[in-house]
């Protein structure tokens, strides 16, 4: 019998932490699954207009994206590390795949690029914004909202 019921009930809320390792999670998922959906279609990787090393690196990118959003799950949920050396490893993981895509947005006129490949998905707008840029932002914003909570 316990002592204290609500005791039990406490132990089992969720924390500022678990919140904050939920918000990473949802981050994570969004720049890991997101792209699978959004570029391994015709208006990216089976786009005939598009010259094939083109069509290749964007499998390999979305590819490599969603194997280090696994990576970051698997340090913020495993236990296999200490749990805050595995949301350290999955922030910087994270940071990485954002980053990347943010730096290669910011630098395309340098290259002749774009943040948007015309057709498909990416003639999705949030309001005014790119849905490329809404959809990374986000996972930016819950990634570092996340990471304050779980310190």
């Amino acid at each position: 019998m316990l002592d204290n019921p609500a005791r039990l009930y406490y132990s089992q809320a969720m924390t500022m932490s678990d919140l904050g390792q939920a918000l990473m999670s949802v981050a994570i998922l969004q720049y890991a699954v997101g792209p699978l959906i959004a570029d391994l279609n015709r208006s990216h990787a089976a786009n005939p207009a598009w010259p094939s090393h083109a069509r290749f690196h964007v499998v390999s990118q979305t590819l490599a994206g969603s194997m280090i959003g696994l990576a970051a799950l698997f340090f913020l949920w495993s236990g296999r590390v200490d749990l805050p050396v595995g949301i350290c490893i999955a922030t910087i993981l994270s940071l990485a795949v954002l980053g990347s895509f943010f730096i290669a947005l910011f630098s395309a006129p340098i290259y002749g690029g774009s943040g948007n490949a015309g057709s498909g998905i990416a003639l999705i707008k949030m309001g005014r914004i790119d849905g490329n840029v809404a959809n990374f932002g986000l996972s930016m914003a819950l990634l570092l909202i996340g990471r304050l909570l779980a310190a």
